[in-house]
């Protein structure tokens, strides 16, 4: 008898199955949730208290640029992302894309935002098969993405600062639960956001959702964006600045409370180990880490040849990029500040950054030119210069370079539009209301977008 209806029931969803099956598609597309779960946007940023630091070079210039002189500057408190943006995440970043843009036609949308995964293959080496797997693959999910031009880079922020403050406006009615929600990225690519709605009736009733509230007033998280210079250079400074860990988590104490005067030093460690030279670049930790002892404590190029060292006697391990959540270089969790990949900053590229910025949160903007005379200031690109309006900045060194660049001081500069696979980045925002004699938020847990206005 069971065999008979089993029978009976596989015939039956053989002829009804398709049916029911469209039925359900039909349902999900006329009513799909685009919203990012509830989660802290804050989860897995670093705080970083303001201070006064040494801003520059703190070791011997021996590539003679002469583009960053050690002097003193103030930055404001701002949060920095822990690690490098993955290729994980980044992926979910285009999935999203691809899932909105592609049903309209917007297709270039998504192809603007692809890294370019050629930056692997050059004429005289065989890096082919990372051309079609360093990206793609799962194994290399949480390796740092490469391959995105300064320009991709911002627009991913602007994603992540979308996708953090969906959750609250969907809460207060402000936004289309059937409609993305693109609101920084609506303004680049001329876009309509679900926050045009038809409002509500005379009687109260919602006809789509509201809009008698300033939805301005709702946005609770800053953007999300790259770090200025000043900002990324300060947190691979204090990060390992014993002084800076001591008061961390004095509310009325800042990172040069022991030497009020912020004097400029050169004490400061260029590197993520202790010493000035390589003394001490080797892990000594024992216990449950001690199967990475021995190994050097940033990913980069030992010399001429050596990208990892011997086969029993490595030196980090990793040929080429690692893993973003290896190489924990401080005690406040930043990881890979220094080595793995270069990192884009917001800042436009001059060599007379430390001659005529402002000495507090120190940023060049879009075609901010050099000095007062315009004349000698502007760089145009094809005459006499690399450099052009549309150079950034780009710090830490990487898998391909030497120590010397790892040293957080360093600068260097490449095109706005340009990429390359020694560079990811990682993303900051503004700390709003540390920077008060008794702020004390880094102490509790304080974002909860849905009791703001209770």
């Amino acid at each position: 008898m069971h065999f008979i209806n089993s029978i009976l029931l596989f015939f039956a969803l053989l002829l009804l199955g398709p049916a029911l099956l469209s039925n359900a598609d039909q349902k999900a597309n006329n009513f799909i949730r685009v919203e990012a779960k509830t989660t802290d946007p804050y989860a897995e940023t670093v705080l970083i208290r303001g201070g006064t630091f040494a801003m520059g070079m703190n070791q011997e210039n021996i590539m003679g640029d002469w583009n960053n002189s050690l002097r003193r500057v103030t930055v404001s408190s701002f949060r920095i992302d822990q690690f490098e943006v993955s290729n994980k995440k980044y992926r979910s970043y285009i999935h999203w894309l691809e899932k909105i843009f592609i049903p309209i036609g917007r297709d270039s949308i998504v192809r603007a935002a692809l890294p370019d995964t050629t930056v692997w293959k050059t004429d005289l080496s065989y890096n082919d098969p990372m051309v079609e797997g360093y990206f793609r693959s799962s194994v290399f999910n949480d390796y740092p993405v490469v391959g995105v031009t300064w320009e991709q880079a911002n627009d991913y922020c602007r994603w992540k600062t979308d996708r953090s403050n969906e959750q609250t406006l969907l809460k207060y009615n402000l936004i289309d639960p059937k409609k993305p929600y693109v609101g920084k990225m609506g303004i680049i690519n001329d876009l309509v956001d679900s926050s045009n709605g038809k409002g509500v009736t005379s009687t109260g009733t919602a006809t789509g959702f509201s809009r008698s509230k300033n939805i301005d007033d709702y946005v609770m998280i800053p953007d999300f964006r790259l770090p200025t210079e000043a900002e990324w250079e300060y947190a691979a400074k204090v990060s390992s600045g014993k002084n800076y860990i001591s008061n961390f988590n004095l509310p009325k104490s800042g990172s040069n409370s022991k030497h009020p005067n912020a004097s400029v030093v050169t004490s400061d460690s260029p590197y993520p180990w202790s010493s000035n030279g390589n003394d001490g670049l080797r892990n000594a930790t024992t216990g449950k880490k001690k199967g990475s002892k021995g190994m050097f404590l940033a990913n980069f190029k030992n010399g001429s040849g050596d990208y990892m060292g011997m086969v029993g006697y490595s030196n980090d391990g990793a040929g080429f990029p690692s893993k973003v959540n290896s190489f924990l270089q401080n005690q406040i969790g930043l990881y890979n500040i220094s080595g793995n990949v270069n990192e884009w900053v917001a800042d436009l590229y001059r060599p007379m950054n430390s001659v005529d910025m402002d000495d507090f949160n120190p940023y060049r903007r879009n075609n901010t030119l050099d000095g007062d005379d315009n004349n000698t200031a502007s760089y145009e690109s094809g005459t006499n210069t690399l450099i052009s309006n549309k150079s950034r900045v780009y710090k830490g060194g990487s898998w391909k370079d030497r120590p010397y660049w790892l040293n957080p001081g360093t600068r260097r500069f490449l095109d706005q539009d340009k990429s390359s696979n020694t560079i990811g980045f990682r993303c900051a925002v503004s700390a709003f209301g540390i920077d008060t004699p008794a702020a004390s938020e880094e102490k509790k847990h304080w974002w909860n977008p849905f009791n703001l206005f209770k």
